[in-house]
């Protein structure tokens, strides 16, 4: 079924409450910050900062109805990925270098569920594949090989007594789709990818799988088109399925903000001017996801004025970017964790000086997620200096379209942009 927008209903208690909620304690973990992500038109979205209690504990509410993976991330880099079937989700692990290591499932029917079917599906690679190849090594009357045929009957009895749900037998479908995907591209897959396309309800964004399989459905046309570019082969196999799927409708505007987001514009101009002027043709709503992806290299024009930002505190007693006047205004995107910052920051600290005689101000945003760790990077910094903690999650970042740092900008005294750069070298050579 075809997404069609609806116009929405407000419905007491499930605009207000959650539907479900996600807890967890994570031990070694206390008073610390936990993010939990759901996908939402096929792209992760915060929900909920939420820092741990003294024991590690956490709870967040899911406020919509969701069938697919809740993401619960530590800024550090350590996640888990749960299914949930819009339940109440209840776990427990440790923290260290693998939080699934340690990860009991204490309430959550769905995800019980998915683990058993994953450790199935672990099962029947190695009768499927393992087996085979080694019984041509063995005769029938070895041991091992007797051993063998007592595990494939152990298999096959698990495999008859499992019954799983509607959502999980789901998952398990896509995860095979995905599966197959890496191992053969073919007109085959990319047919049974479009058949989810064209069928499935919201379940498909929410799996977590659906980028990826957008670019499997992509990669296995390209590699059975025949005498074109790739720049052709990628406009008509997007032609292709935008077609079957309604660029009108929610799911047609997913696959086209997958499709835009891994084909480089740098590399495939004619591509992205195309498929821009069409979505900025329409005259339907559009995403929120697809708004974004077309309107991001705006944020950054040179001549555009760049969007406000609002600090959630007052730093140096200014309460936003705009507040702060100067000539020029350089931008510095950045985080203390990050190797190609530290590098630059000599440079950066150096440029500061002739910029401030005359008129100039930096302005540091930093992706960092531990407090400590950005006051110590920021003690010696002169300028201004913020952080809202979310790392990549940031909407600061996902608003000016941050993809690498550092990232600098220098705007004028209407905070216009002049240019937009990665190293202080390239401005000094600009001059």
């Amino acid at each position: 079924m075809k997404n069609k927008f609806i116009i929405p209903l407000i419905v007491l208690g499930s605009s207000v409450f959650g539907q479900f909620s996600i807890s967890g304690q994570i031990e070694n973990y206390a008073n610390k910050p936990v993010l939990v992500k759901i996908f939402e038109n096929a792209e992760i979205k915060l929900i909920k900062n939420i820092n741990t209690d003294n024991q590690g504990n956490f709870s967040a509410n899911v406020p919509k109805e969701y069938n697919g993976i809740v993401h619960v991330d530590l800024p550090n880099g350590q996640n888990i990925s749960l299914l949930s079937d819009n339940k109440n989700l209840k776990f427990k692990t440790i923290n260290g270098q693998d939080l699934y290591k340690e990860l009991k499932i204490i309430e959550g029917n769905a995800q019980k569920e998915y683990n058993n079917s994953l450790e199935s599906r672990t099962l029947n690679e190695v009768q499927s594949q393992v087996f085979p190849y080694l019984m041509q090594m063995y005769k029938p009357t070895d041991e091992f090989y007797t051993a063998m045929i007592k595990e494939d009957k152990r298999i096959n009895s698990i495999k008859e007594s499992q019954k799983f749900s509607e959502l999980v037998t789901y998952m398990n479908k896509l995860g095979d789709l995905k599966q197959k995907a890496k191992l053969k591209l073919n007109a085959e897959l990319a047919n049974n990818i479009t058949t989810h396309f064209v069928n499935d309800d919201e379940k498909l964004e929410q799996s977590g799988m659906f980028n990826d399989l957008v670019f499997a459905y992509i990669n296995s046309k390209l590699s059975i088109a025949e005498n074109q570019n790739i720049e052709t082969s990628l406009i008509n196999a997007t032609e292709e399925i935008l077609n079957k799927t309604d660029i009108q409708t929610t799911r047609g505007q997913n696959v086209l903000t997958s499709i835009l987001t891994f084909v480089p514009e740098k590399d495939y101009p004619n591509f992205h001017k195309k498929y821009v002027e069409k979505v900025n043709g329409l005259t339907c709503k559009l995403t929120d996801q697809l708004k974004k992806r077309i309107g991001q290299s705006n944020v950054t024009k040179v001549g555009s004025k760049i969007p406000n930002i609002t600090f959630d505190k007052d730093v140096k007693g200014k309460k936003s970017l705009y507040d702060i006047k100067a000539n020029q205004k350089l931008i510095v995107f950045w985080a203390s964790w990050c190797p190609a910052c530290q590098q630059e920051m000599p440079y950066i600290k150096e440029f500061y000086k002739d910029f401030k005689a005359k008129g100039g101000e930096i302005v540091a945003i930093s992706l960092d997620y531990d407090q400590s760790e950005f006051t110590k990077a920021t003690k010696d910094l002169a300028w201004y200096n913020y952080t809202d903690l979310l790392k990549w999650d940031s909407p600061i970042v996902e608003e000016f379209g941050i993809e690498s740092t550092p990232t600098l900008l220098l705007v004028d005294k209407d905070n216009k942009l002049i240019k937009k750069f990665n190293h202080i070298s390239e401005l000094e050579a600009s001059k």
